[in-house]
């Protein structure tokens, strides 16, 4: 018996961070002027000794522990996680009042101006929209991601955001991506997931029976190897092809 044709691609999933959006400036030039600002002695590296120790420390951190169904515990879940990570970036370093820096801190990364949208997201979005697919961001991003996706425009250019904390379970788990295509009442088949990572989002997609592709931006060579039936871009323009848009 002859295999299925492939279904029709009908739903859009989108990573944030690193796929729609970056900080604008660095994560090390922030953290910097908000710790001067509560105590810790300025020198000429500070930012990008920052930004190298966020680096090292983000990659290292343990998962996020959610519990399914209780979206008030997992974001002090996440709010906790984000503090061990700022603690560890700012370990050693000096006198610092350190409640009130994270407090600042915190908030600083919900405010729409301290991100940037890629120069090619608004248009591939609307193209997108006008091919008939619906939208759906799909992050691990905690809840910091709505404001932050409202002032950039980005709620309005999507149908659905989909974080970690409201499902309780974190990419690469397959839970997330069925949570976000049964809110369309539609089938894994029926939908494709782009991103960044690797791992979180081209092996989570692929092995929830999403469509995956691998989003190459500026500083990605391509040289690591990817999971058979993973396709890759350079950025967003490169969708349409994918879905038949």
């Amino acid at each position: 018996m002859n295999d299925p044709a492939p279904r029709p691609t009908r739903l859009v999933c989108l990573d944030a961070a690193g796929t729609l959006f970056r900080v604008r400036g660095s994560v090390g030039a922030i953290y910097a002027e908000i710790a001067v600002a509560h105590g810790l002695p300025g020198r000429e590296d500070l930012a990008d000794l920052l930004e190298r120790r966020f680096r090292g420390a983000f990659p290292t951190m343990p998962a996020p522990v959610y519990q399914p169904g209780d979206r008030a515990h997992n974001d002090r879940v996440d709010r906790q996680w984000w503090r061990l990570l700022v603690a560890r970036v700012l370990e050693g370093l000096g006198p610092l009042s350190f409640p009130d820096f994270f407090d600042e801190v915190y908030a600083a990364f919900a405010d729409p101006s301290v991100w940037e949208t890629y120069p090619e997201v608004a248009g591939a979005l609307l193209h997108l929209r006008r091919s008939g697919l619906q939208l759906a961001i799909v992050s691990n991003f905690d809840a910091r991601l709505f404001p932050v996706c409202e002032g950039l425009g980005l709620a309005a250019a999507v149908d659905a955001i989909v974080i970690a904390a409201e499902v309780g379970v974190a990419k690469p788990g397959a839970g997330i991506f069925h949570a976000a295509v049964q809110r369309f009442g539609l089938q894994a088949a029926g939908a494709l997931h782009v991103g960044d990572s690797i791992k979180e989002d081209a092996v989570g997609a692929l092995s929830a029976g999403l469509v995956a592709v691998h989003l190459q931006r500026d500083g990605d060579d391509g040289s690591v190897a990817l999971p058979p039936g993973v396709r890759a871009i350079r950025d967003l323009r490169g969708l349409p092809p994918m879905t038949g848009g």
